[in-house]
């Protein structure tokens, strides 16, 4: 029987329709990018350099192109896809096939955000078509325009107005304007558009003249240029409506518009109408007529107000299961109206017997693991592209593998016992009686913390082998050796939760250099280790830059929850040169060590600190932090959590299970800070039959864990270490460095040989939960700057391979 896992499925699903019921269409996902890349014009021959910006350091990068006129984008070759919060991409502008849209793909593990498409277009300059002259018979006193027949250019070419030879001065644009012409004025006109990145230039085939004469006898009025009929004009930018007539004498003009009055933001001039910042509610009809001795003509121009794409509404974020059907939307605006393209983790989908799109909705008619991870609507027009993003979550389906016991290769059977030995060994069965799929961690990143301690970030590939049960984190000092070998691995003792993705290693040498990998342990207790990092020297902090940091403003603390707590502070030096926030917190009743979670990003200001016990008062403050540095601590606020909300009232089970019933959701707090997430529970459920229903089936899984929690009672009060938690509880927040068992897994110097030094974490724990992280563990003793600085361990829902598929509990 295993009614446990069952429970847990059950309570895991409800708690993710209740967390997309919470959060809205709240964006779930963290990152985004602060510079797209850019449209440009090039000539063939020259490189074309593309780059994107992130607020959250990627994993890696990968770049994507679509050739003009196409509907498939494909991979660049030769990109590299190293990480960091900025990616370049050279193009070598041989041929004309390489225009079209790029764009950049920010990996975090296996969930990928694509940027927003660039266009390299061609610069290139055409001849001109102007086919005849162009005679202007007028009489003086009034308005003429001059206008140049300009070619097709990229980018647009620069026009020069040339009389009777002789370049004219202080002109602008397409149209030279003559006012109050005189027969001075009389000519032969013509032009010439010049490309500045080509340096082509090319001259009008024909010419104006203007013949200008003294009337005296009456002319009706006419129009000197055919107006045009109908404007494209960009939102918020200004559009001039031209209507040039003539006559003798010199006729009026007015302007009208159908329905309704000019808008506010026009000007009346000799140019026409010009209407500034053009808004939607200027698009119409408007009429140009010029009036003399009682005749008149008329013009009727179309003004059409175009949008750039913007997505207005999120795709939800959502879980499905494998095999299920999925159904998403999202809402754009933009005139003309926009195309929609839809992307999971940056690939963009096509329709296929199982996929459809219509419109701004996707349609998936068999879920799979793939789908997991981050889903993009992508709005797009001539005028330009938007796009809105979420988690996109798969509950996979149970895969019950067969495989016998194997021993332990170093790594311990018991979660409390460690042992020491190197090399694989077999068992004594010898044959494995079936095939297990070990999926390792990918290869781990790091992070300096202090002189002596750093932090380990890795990720687990989509995982569809025998699940993990817990992590160990070893490292290896490099350039020591012992009787002509290398330094042996060591092990932290600590077992990290299958959950987390991080960890602190500590009492490390400054000014030494190190390697680290993660060790696996599945569910068979064999074990699997992760690809090494690369060679990571510990700096050593050569003065102290604290007193440079400068102090966060910690301004507000509001209680979510029985268990959560929202912190809001402000940067007051905008200017300083910061990496992120350390935030602590322990438990006022005590004089503990604090608990500490980091937020990566100087722009920054709130977290939502977990995990917490009800109806208690906790103390919190936060420092800032940068590469080599802390600031000094803010002010300390405190904040009690609430009351647990659902009280079990059946007096067989409180006596037998002790009364409260309490669910780690591990879900957000909703929009509403005021709402419980126990409230909603029972609203969405509908009655108190099915609650009642829920909190006993729950009771019958918290018998199943009696003996867990009895270790958790004990436990009480105890610092939280490196993530783990039991059932309120905490296991013993002492890491022990020992020799590591694991010595001979892998001999190799490099599995994964990275530049020496590490780059930044695509993360720094930061979370994509509306910034916050789901904190964890570890502690810090004191209240100054400048000590050893121990961070809390986060999981992060995105950093990690896979992460957006839930497994059952």
């Amino acid at each position: 029987m295993r009614p446990v896992p069952s429970l847990c499925g059950v309570v895991t699903a409800l708690l993710h329709v209740l967390a997309s019921f919470a959060h809205g269409q709240r964006q779930e996902v963290g990152m985004s990018f602060t510079r797209h890349p850019q449209p440009l014009d090039a000539p063939l021959g020259d490189d074309v350099n593309f780059e994107c910006n992130l607020n959250l350091a990627a994993e890696r990068f990968s770049w994507r192109h679509r050739p003009l006129g196409s509907e498939k984008w494909s991979p660049v070759s030769h990109t590299p896809s190293n990480g960091g919060k900025i990616s370049r991409h050279v193009v070598k502008f041989d041929d004309e096939s390489k225009a079209g849209d790029y764009r950049c793909i920010a990996f975090y593990g296996t969930s990928g955000l694509a940027s927003d498409p660039a266009r390299l277009t061609l610069a290139t300059l055409q001849k001109f078509v102007d086919k005849t002259d162009v005679v202007i018979h007028v009489a003086a006193g009034n308005t003429v325009p001059i206008t140049c027949p300009a070619p097709y250019s990229a980018p647009e070419a620069i026009v020069q107005f040339y009389k009777d030879d002789n370049p004219v001065q202080n002109v602008n644009g397409k149209t030279m304007i003559i006012e109050n012409v005189k027969v001075s004025d009389s000519g032969t006109y013509h032009c010439t558009a010049s490309n500045y990145i080509t340096n082509q230039i090319f001259n009008s085939n024909h010419k104006t003249m203007l013949n200008v004469h003294a009337n005296s006898k009456f002319q009706a009025p006419y129009f000197v240029k055919q107006p045009q009929t109908e404007y494209k004009v960009l939102r918020d930018k200004n559009v001039t409506l031209e209507c040039f007539g003539a006559g003798y004498p010199v006729p009026n003009v007015t302007w009208s518009r159908l329905g309704t009055p000019l808008p506010s933001n026009s000007i009346k001039s000799e140019m026409g109408l010009t209407i500034i910042n053009a808004q939607p509610t200027d698009r119409g009809e408007y009429d140009c007529m010029w009036i003399s001795n009682g005749v008149h003509i008329k013009s009727v121009i179309i003004l059409k107000v175009m949008e750039a794409p913007k997505v207005i509404k999120l795709p939800k974020a959502s879980t499905f299961s494998e095999g299920g059907e999925l159904e998403l939307s999202c809402t754009v605006t933009g005139e003309p109206q926009p195309k929609v393209e839809w992307l999971i983790n940056g690939e963009s989908l096509l329709p296929s017997d199982n996929l459809e799109i219509k419109g701004s909705r996707l349609f998936i008619s068999e879920v799979e693991k793939r789908h997991a991870g981050i889903v993009q609507c992508v709005a797009s027009n001539e005028y330009g592209s938007d796009s809105g993003y979420n988690l996109l979550r798969v509950n996979p389906k149970q895969h019950m593998g067969t495989t016998e016991s194997r021993p332990d290769y170093g790594i311990p059977n018991s979660r409390h016992k460690h042992t020491r030995g190197g090399g694989r060994r077999r068992s004594k069965e010898g044959k494995r009686k079936g095939t297990a799929v070990l999926v390792p961690p990918n290869q781990p990143n790091v992070t300096r913390l202090s002189d002596v301690s750093v932090m380990v970030r890795w990720s687990v590939p989509e995982n569809t082998g025998l699940p993990i049960q817990f992590f160990k984190v070893q490292y290896r000092e490099l350039g020591q050796k012992m009787n002509g070998k290398q330094a042996k691995w060591m092990t932290a003792n600590s077992e990290i939760p299958n959950h987390v993705r991080s960890f602190e290693v500590t009492d490390l040498q400054p000014d030494h250099t190190y390697r680290f990998r993660i060790a696996a342990v599945y569910s068979n207790n064999d074990n699997k280790p992760s690809p090494n990092s690369g060679r990571f020297h510990l700096n050593k902090d050569r003065g102290s830059e604290s007193n440079k940091m400068p102090i966060p403003l910690l301004t507000n603390t509001e209680a979510l929850g029985p268990q959560e707590v929202l912190l809001i502070w402000q940067n007051l030096d905008n200017a300083a040169s910061i990496d992120g926030f350390y935030v602590y917190h322990r438990a006022s009743t005590s004089a503990g060590d604090y608990i500490k979670t980091t937020v990566e990003g100087k722009n920054s200001f709130n977290i939502t600190i977990s995990h917490l016990h009800p109806d208690t008062t906790y103390e919190f403050k936060v420092q800032s932090f940068s590469v080599d540095a802390a600031s000094e601590f803010s002010q300390i606020l405190r904040q009690k959590t609430k009351k647990l909300p659902i009280e079990h009232n059946d007096h067989d089970n409180r006596n037998e299970h002790g009364g409260n019933l309490t669910l780690d959701s591990r879900v957000g707090p909703a929009d509403d800070r005021n709402a419980n997430m126990y409230a909603i529970i029972g609203g969405v459920l509908g009655g108190s039959t099915l609650l009642g229903g829920l909190i006993a089936v729950a009771v019958v899984y918290k018998r199943s864990k009696r003996k867990q929690s009895r270790e958790s009672s004990q436990s009480e009060g105890k610092p939280i270490t490196n993530g783990r938690v039991m059932n309120g509880g905490v296991t013993d927040s002492k890491i022990n460095i020992t020799s590591n068992p694991l010595a001979g897994l892998d001999t190799s110097e490099d599995i994964i040989q990275p530049k020496s030094g590490q780059q930044q974490s695509p993360m720094e724990m930061a979370s994509f939960l509306n910034g916050q992280n789901n904190n964890s563990n570890n502690h810090n003793n004191s209240d100054t700057a400048g000590t050893d600085v121990n961070t809390s361990y986060t999981e992060p829902p995105l950093l990690q391979g896979s992460l957006p598929i839930e497994q059952p509990l």
